[in-house]
């Protein structure tokens, strides 16, 4: 007979605590939701399999979101907050570079930022929220070369060339491109 309080490894922690099983807290299911975007797109995104996945009911799931559309607004909120505004707004954020942030963002695995940008494409609500982090994100590294000293007009011309050019190193790496986007970072930034 199986022991009810052990602790079950997988992908994710399963819990058993007096017979009964804890259900995954919503957040779980939004990360699953990512993997599988960034392994299927957008398609495989899809209740029965992610329940399959996680080895849980699609009763879970229902206690967490309306519907599938729930899922898929709380999956964009979830990494506009990761991947944005937890940058903007660490408390690191007011002492950090240009060099300290171009060197983070293009350091990371971005699997997940381009497969974002893909599903954009295919999704009006989401490009039009798209614009609007990246509006956040040029402005925010708009404000890291003013701290350097430079003019608004040029920190912001500086800061949506940066931008693009990390839009682009996303296209490359999703075609396993190689690219020595340190060089190119460190040639960037030597412009005066």
């Amino acid at each position: 007979m199986a022991d009810w309080n052990m602790l079950v490894e997988s992908k994710h922690t399963q819990a058993y605590l007096g017979g009964e099983m804890m259900q995954y807290m919503r957040d779980d299911w939004v990360k699953a939701a990512l993997d599988k975007l960034t392994e299927a797109g957008i398609d495989g995104v899809r209740v029965e399999a992610l329940a399959r996945q996680l080895n849980i009911s699609k009763g879970s799931f229902y206690h967490h979101f309306q519907d599938r559309q729930e899922l898929l607004d709380s999956m964009i909120t979830y990494w506009e907050e990761h991947a944005t505004e937890r940058m903007i707004q660490t408390p690191d954020s007011s002492s950090q570079t240009i060099e300290q942030l171009l060197g983070a963002i293009f350091t990371k695995e971005q699997k997940l930022e381009a497969t974002m940008y893909t599903w954009a494409k295919q999704n009006p609500a989401l490009r039009k929220r798209l614009m609007e982090i990246e509006k956040r994100r040029i402005d925010y590294v708009t404000t890291l070369y003013q701290k350097k000293g430079m003019p608004l007009s040029e920190a912001k011309s500086r800061a949506q060339l940066a931008y693009l050019m990390y839009v682009g190193w996303l296209v490359r790496t999703e075609i396993d491109a190689e690219i020595d986007i340190q060089s190119a970072i460190a040639h960037f930034l030597s412009w005066e």
